[in-house]
């Protein structure tokens, strides 16, 4: 799955995630959590921690 940083706006890939799980930017640090699908199907992210 291809996702975008809330943060920097990279692009990058995950593995298969579940809602409530972390992802981190390889490029700038942020760590996102996976929120579930929104009503148009689109993945959802919250930012849950700032740059290191």
């Amino acid at each position: 799955m291809k996702v975008t940083c809330l943060e920097c706006q990279n692009e990058f890939d995950i593995e298969t995630v579940s809602v409530g799980d972390t992802v981190e930017c390889p490029f700038c640090g942020i760590e996102l959590e996976y929120k579930g699908k929104s009503n148009e199907g689109k993945e959802e992210f919250e930012v849950i921690e700032e740059e290191k």
